[in-house]
């Protein structure tokens, strides 16, 4: 048998492009979590926590360069 052939993986392992980090203790995942979005400017920070939002409600199609120009509350008695 050909071992690198029974290891080859035919699906992509992470669709989206992420790179596997492992970790060895929750710690030490903290602390590069923490310098990772240090590394963010505000602008990212919140653009992430947009796209959060968006998946938390199931809203699609945000599009942060496209945004409305004017905003309205209607208070209903």
């Amino acid at each position: 048998m050909d071992s690198e052939k029974d290891n080859e993986v035919n699906e992509p392992v992470f669709p989206y492009g992420r790179e596997m980090k492992i970790f060895n203790s929750f710690e030490e995942q903290v602390e590069y979590e923490l310098n990772e979005m240090a590394k963010l400017t505000p602008l990212q920070r919140l653009i992430q926590l947009r796209q959060f939002i968006n998946t938390a409600y199931g809203m699609h199609g945000y599009n942060p360069d496209d945004l409305p120009t004017k905003h309205s509350i209607e208070i209903i008695s």
